[in-house]
Formats: structure tokens, sequence, C-alpha cells
């Protein structure tokens, strides 16, 4: 079965997965070609018939969730934002950038007039390279949906100077940083109605609901604390909260399909362990439903078969519990942290050379990163072997009675005290390491 899948980047990937796949089998495959392990962060989104953005239930067939046949058309999505230094590949942050810059072209993330000229100046690096008159061309108006004057067009331009010789990776992250800032990141918007039918825009963020008119102007804000529940019965999504005075009130959300309504639901539930729990509890992990033929065999045949059963959930880790598996991960994978640099300077040395231009956002492997990490290895390896004092020569001698090696034979020589366990120094051992120079000879192609 074929699928195409979009990226943030408008590119479009062939997936072919089996006839009975599940969601998970083709995202899977998708974070494979990408070089992503940080799977949890991402879903997959469709159109529905009546024209609402629909996740993929990453449990569930795929043929069970999406109308006609395939080939089947979906988008690789950011699902669960989280603070940009919290993401430890450099594919995962791509994908986060290129997800966000379109949601602030389009409009849905509502910028200050300061966190817009600074946007603007660092897209502008990212898109049309250092500062120039003739091909600097700005976005302030998208982002902030203001006119842009000529004293705001001047602070732009001021910044767009200030960040000469920016690279793709730290420009990428300054503008998650900004973003990250902002009340409505990682906000994920419903269209509803009300019970009296007034349009409404309803957003699912890490720390509660947001009720807003249809031009996102707020209304109220529920924080988690104090929703009770949240139900769904057909079109309708229900919300149980706490007010002030101690008593329940319901609040009515209407929406155009089931499939929406269920959408809504899932992501006030998905939403909320995501990011407030500890751990998502077997009581939502394995939530389901039955279709007809499921429904029948578990009557007449056993309660516990797999037979038509259909989760409400996708979610499986939380916040903490996905940086963890992704880390553990990496780990296994042999791949070392991949912490962004945030310094505005080109590599200088030959091996961070070499691993600027392994920073490929369409990777078809792990490999570069494998290298990458090869090459960190040998970084440390060469730092393990110079003197801790001068920092120059190679280590070549062991205090006594100790036994550390650190120091050269010239740097120990000067020292009366050991400078790791402060034991006293009787007298240093020349020390011959056979095959310390051809470790250090190592290259890695």
């Amino acid at each position: 079965m074929l699928c195409y899948v979009t990226r943030p980047d408008a590119v479009v990937m062939e997936v072919e997965v089996d006839a009975k796949a599940n969601g998970e089998d083709c995202l899977h495959q998708v974070c494979k070609k990408l070089g992503i392990i940080e799977v949890d962060y991402f879903g997959l989104q469709f159109i529905g018939n009546k024209g609402e953005n629909l996740w993929l239930n990453l449990r569930n067939r795929i043929s069970q969730q999406m109308d006609g046949l395939a080939p089947y058309r979906m988008k690789l999505r950011v699902k669960f934002f989280v603070e940009p230094h919290l993401i430890l590949q450099e594919q995962t942050r791509r994908m986060f950038y290129l997800h966000i810059k379109e949601d602030l072209l389009a409009g849905h993330l509502q910028c200050s007039p300061e966190q817009a000229v600074a946007l603007s100046a660092v897209l502008a690096q990212l898109e049309c390279g250092d500062y120039n008159p003739n091909t600097a061309s700005y976005r302030y108006q998208d982002i902030c949906s203001k006119e842009l004057g000529p004293a705001t067009l001047e602070s732009i331009i001021e910044k767009h100077k200030s960040l000469e010789g920016l690279s793709q990776a730290s420009g990428e992250y300054q503008v998650l940083q900004i973003v990250s800032t902002q009340e409505n990141y990682g906000v994920e918007w419903h269209s509803v109605r009300d019970a009296e039918g007034q349009k409404l825009a309803i957003g699912i963020g890490p720390e509660g609901v947001s009720i807003c008119k249809e031009d996102y102007t707020p209304i109220n804000r529920i924080t988690y604390p104090i929703i009770q529940m949240a139900t769904q019965s057909g079109k309708n999504v229900y919300l149980t909260i706490t007010k002030d005075s101690g008593n329940s009130l319901v609040l009515l959300f209407k929406v155009v399909s089931t499939r929406a309504a269920s959408g809504l639901y899932r992501a006030i539930t998905e939403t909320h362990a995501f990011y407030r729990c500890d751990t998502v509890t077997s009581a939502v992990m394995m939530q389901y439903s039955r279709d007809l033929k499921g429904h029948l065999a578990s009557l007449f045949l056993n309660d516990n078969i797999d037979v038509g059963k259909k989760y409400v959930f996708d979610i499986k880790r939380t916040s903490k519990e996905a940086y963890d598996h992704a880390r553990r991960a990496l780990y296994n994978a042999g791949i070392v942290d991949l912490a962004p640099r945030t310094d505005h300077s080109e590599p200088s040395s030959p091996l961070k050379a070499s691993e600027s231009t392994m920073n490929c956002s369409s990777c078809e492997s792990l490999s570069c990163q494998q290298t990458k990490a090869l090459q960190e290895k040998l970084r440390k390896l060469k730092e393990a072997m110079l003197c801790v004092v001068c920092c120059e020569e190679e280590i070549n001698s062991a205090f006594c009675p100790c036994g550390h090696m650190v120091c050269c034979k010239s740097c120990a020589s000067k020292l009366q005290i050991c400078p790791v366990c402060r034991a006293s120094v009787e007298h240093v051992q020349h020390v011959y390491l056979p095959t310390h120079r051809s470790l250090l000879n190592l290259t890695v192609i």
C-alpha cells in the first residue's frame, strides 16, 4: 500500500507499507528515512471529508481511518512541541523549525513587535544569507500583521547585519528559542461552536485550554487542574470544570463531524498526559472501542480478543519519557549528544568543518551521525592523552604510590602532590605506551 507523506518543507515522500499496516508503521518509516529517533514528538495528519484536520491514530490500521483507496495522502507534523534545548537531534530541530515557520507566516502564532523584528531578521539571514540591500527581504508584516514602517525596517536591517556568518543550525535554534517564549507555543487549534452557535477557536496547549473568538481574540483560559472531565458524544465535546465557588460547570463545544469531535477529545486528553503527567496511565493507553464484527466476536468468543479493536488514543509516553527514550536510543546507536551551537562563528578546525558538512536535513540513514560520533570519540581520546597541566605534551608519567597518570614528564617532576587525589608524590615513574601514537594518528573517513 502506497502512502504519500508531505514534510513541513513541502517535500513529498513515498512510503510503501503493508495493506494492514498501522499508522505507526508509516510514521516510523518516514522518520527512519529522515534519520529521526525522536519519533514521539511527531504525528501524521490528514484531511477529513468535511475539510477538518485529523490526526492519524498510530495504533489503528491506516485503511480503516482514511477515506477512499490507496495511495493515501498525509502530512508529517509536529504533534507535541517541546522546549528547543530538549531536542537532541539536528533533524528533529529542523522539522520543528519548518513547522514553526509555516505557522508564523500563516498568522497562527501571534508575536509582539519586538519578537517580530528579531524573527524577521533571523528568517532573512536563513533565507537570503548575509545582509545585502539588493536581495534582503523581510517577513515582518506576515509575522506581526502590522505594516512595516521605516523605523521598524531600520531595526530589522541592523539586526540582520549583526547576524553575519550565522550558521543554518544556529539560526533555526534562535527562531525556536524566540517562539518558545510565546504563550501559544505548542497550541493546537480547533474550530468549534458554543451552545449558542457562536464560532470559536479552541486552543489545546501544554498548560491548558484557551477559548478564543474566531479571530483568536482571547475569551477565557482553562488550566488543566480545574478540568474535572472531558467527554465526547457524537459531534459534541463536553468539558466539566470547577468554578471558583467550588461548583461544577459544563461547557459544550460543537464541531463539524464525529471524527473532529473525537480529535478534539483526543487532543485534550493526550496533551494533558504528555505535558502534565509523570507517565501515561494504562486507563488512557488501553482505552478502545470495537466495530460491529469485533463486538459480536467478543460476545460469543472471548472478550480479550483483538478482532475489531480500535484504540482511542495513541500516546505512549509523556514528555519526560520521550526525552529519556530518545537519549537511550541515541546512546545505544553510538550517537553522542547533538546539542546545538549558539555561537555565530564558523568551525575552524578540520574536524569541526567536516562535522558541519554532515548536517543534511534529508539523511536516508544514521550513517552521518555515526561518523560524527566516531569523530567526537577521537577528539575526546586525543584530549585524554594530553597533560592536564600544560595541555601540550603527551602523558608519559605516573605518580607513585597513587598511580595516577595525568602529566607529562616535565610537569610531573615539578609536582609534590597528585592533582587528582591530592596524595603526596614519593617519586615519578616514566611510562611507555606502545599503542599510544598509533591511536592518535587515526583518521575518520
